[in-house]
């Protein structure tokens, strides 16, 4: 079986710096599977060799419009998300872990292969539906030209690809438990920093906490990072970049983390 952990980047090389993370993660959690990259048009070329050389396999794509523009997307980002529906059509691949450019893995997740398709994690806001960040799937031809077919009637409830998978997938939910994973293949960054911050749930976190997804914040953007593990993802990033590694910056992110765990004990009570 051909196999691949898969992302994506478009719309320019605003997360470029995410997929640098992300490659980095997979290759500590020591995985042999090979790491593919789809990128629009629109990437730069210095991104791409970027990427190339720190071991992603390029795959061009076009972009992907959303199939309703006049839903209104939970964040203004979920208009460019539907891209990742291309990974239907990486036909070279018997199957795929799709992963978004903002998650990091956090140890080696290879059982993931194993799972049918179609998995994926409960979504924390909505946790009877997936979260579209961390998805098992077999590419097809076939799938990729249904999914075509529905996407300007099937209706999204975030604007974005996860509701319109939702709908394409719509008995997720009631199928049996292979096609659900645990939490911990698609753990809330948030959710993991107060985990560790908690003495009676820390040591869990060992056995459950397998890929971290920075759904709020983006730790490389210039905003401070106060909602949780921003020294955990800047560990992986400073793996790819040592030449911005630095002592108080280290210092600084955990003392992001320090703040999170503060406002979480006077909230705590």
């Amino acid at each position: 079986m051909k196999r691949a952990y898969v992302t994506a980047l478009s719309h320019g090389d605003g997360y470029a710096a995410g997929v640098e993370a992300l490659g980095c993660s997979l290759k500590a959690s020591g995985t042999s599977e090979p790491m593919v990259v789809m990128v629009t048009p629109d990437v730069t070329p210095k991104a791409r060799a970027r990427l190339a050389a720190q071991g992603w396999l390029i795959r061009d794509i076009e972009p992907l419009q959303n199939g309703n523009p006049d839903a209104i997307p939970l964040f203004p980002r979920f208009v460019h998300s539907y891209v990742k529906l291309r990974g239907w059509q990486l036909t070279e691949f018997d199957k795929i872990v799709l992963l978004d450019a903002d998650t990091l893995v956090l140890q080696n997740v290879d059982e993931l292969f194993e799972r049918p398709e179609f998995a994926a994690a409960p979504d924390f806001l909505v946790p009877d539906h997936f979260n579209s960040g961390v998805m098992v799937l077999d590419p097809s031809k076939d799938t990729f030209e249904r999914m075509m077919a529905r996407l300007h009637t099937a209706e999204s409830y975030d604007g974005g690809d996860q509701g319109f998978l939702n709908s394409f997938f719509g008995d997720w939910y009631s199928r049996p438990v292979a096609y659900r994973l645990p939490v911990g293949y698609n753990l809330f960054h948030f959710l993991y920093q107060f985990m560790r911050s908690h003495p009676g749930l820390k040591q869990s976190l060992e056995h459950t906490a397998k890929i971290l997804h920075y759904a709020v914040q983006k730790p490389w953007r210039l905003a401070p990072q106060l909602t949780g593990a921003s020294a955990t993802w800047w560990n992986m990033y400073f793996a790819a970049h040592p030449e911005e590694d630095r002592p108080w910056r280290r210092q600084l992110h955990a003392v992001e983390d320090w703040t999170f765990d503060r406002v979480v004990d006077l909230w705590l009570g």
